[in-house]
């Protein structure tokens, strides 16, 4: 039989080596600045957005659908903030981690462009 310390330090190593990578996705996150109206919103979010490579298929005020290659991402915004939906997320790692490199790099540039 295994000694206990034993039992704890493999469960410790288990539980190491089985990471779980989720889609990223951003809620409720405030614009920089509150000046703003959904309009300007809506324009500063499809700047960039366009401006990362992403093409807009759905552009209404309040949400927009923005495509990346294989990755799909609902943009809902307000004037005073917004969120980020993963409508089509991948199973495997690598895909979820091109996935989250993608969706973080345009949370970013939203808010960049937000500030200008």
């Amino acid at each position: 039989m295994m000694p206990p310390r034993y039992l704890v330090l493999f469960g410790f190593l288990a539980v190491a080596g089985c990471s779980v990578t989720t889609p990223y996705e951003v809620l409720a996150e405030p614009f920089p600045t509150h000046l703003g109206t959904i309009e300007a919103r809506q324009a500063q979010i499809r700047r960039a957005a366009t401006g990362l490579g992403w093409t807009i298929t759905e552009d209404d005020p309040g949400h927009m659908l923005a495509n990346k290659g294989n990755i799909t991402v609902l943009v809902e915004y307000d004037p005073t903030g917004f969120s980020l939906h993963e409508t089509n997320p991948p199973y495997n790692t690598d895909e979820i981690t091109k996935w989250n490199d993608a969706a973080e790099a345009l949370e970013k540039n939203i808010l960049a462009q937000s500030k200008a």
